[in-house]
């Protein structure tokens, strides 16, 4: 009994944390809660936007960042000299690779001199070493999420659950940037709320059939009718976003 009372509890403090993102009432504010997370494997540091298209000017880009908790001297310089598409960590989020710690880069992808010189420049500013999150919105522009520090050291378990904090992150982030809440109320039924709190408990989809005595394809199209309902396209999307929306807790 109490392997499963800890595991329920390390989700509560999940939802305990999320919820204190979703309340968060600017920009800054989910910063501090997203480095006061962060700490616990060497990160210091955070920055997350949607990526401007190539020709964007220098203002362009800046006004893409939607979280910046970056050191500003360093900012500068990297707006200023036009490092944007040339940094070897926002080509893989434009590739749209999986989540990649700073250091593993060279055995995903071929990186040039320039792109060394950029990665050695952040260094001098406390930024030795980073974990990145590439995202995609619903129309398919890349999203970068990043956490950077001295000395980064994330285990399995912080790499999988720093995906699910970074996606609630940064919709609530969105959100405040466009200065109001989502126009049209979304509601679930009893019934699709459940579903939704065993997903964000792990169950698969076989898991959740079981639950409803249904087949596993309809499962499948419950849970397909609320990533509708939701506007996601991923049952991790639909977890954050019901939570980030108050309808389950």
């Amino acid at each position: 009994m109490e392997a499963p009372a800890l595991w329920r509890r390390h989700l509560d403090d999940t939802f305990e944390f999320l919820n204190q993102i979703r309340k968060s009432s600017s920009q800054q504010e989910i910063c501090q809660h997203l480095i006061s997370y962060a700490e616990r494997f060497g990160a210091r540091n955070v920055l997350a936007g949607p990526i401007p298209p190539p020709r964007a000017l220098r203002r362009e880009q800046i006004s893409h960042v939607l979280l910046d908790a970056w050191p500003r001297q360093w900012s500068e310089r990297y707006f200023s000299k036009g490092y944007l598409h040339r940094d070897p960590t926002i080509q893989l989020v434009k590739r749209g690779t999986t989540p990649f710690r700073w250091s593993e880069i060279d055995q995903v992808s071929r990186v040039c001199s320039f792109g060394r010189q950029i990665m050695a420049e952040a260094s001098e500013f406390n930024l030795r070493d980073g974990f990145t999150i590439p995202f995609a919105t619903l129309n398919g522009q890349p999203v970068g999420f990043s956490v950077a520090g001295e000395k980064l050291e994330p285990g399995p378990h912080d790499r999988l659950a720093f995906q699910f904090v970074a996606a609630c992150a940064f919709g609530c982030a969105a959100l405040l940037a466009d200065g109001k809440q989502a126009s049209k109320p979304v509601r679930l039924s009893p019934r699709q709320q459940d579903v939704l709190r065993w997903v964000a408990e792990g169950l698969t989809v076989e898991q959740v059939a079981d639950r409803l005595n249904v087949s596993r394809n309809t499962a499948d199209t419950h849970l397909r009718l609320m990533r509708q309902r939701l506007g996601v396209t991923n049952n991790v999307q639909a977890v954050t976003t019901a939570f980030r929306l108050g309808l389950i807790s």
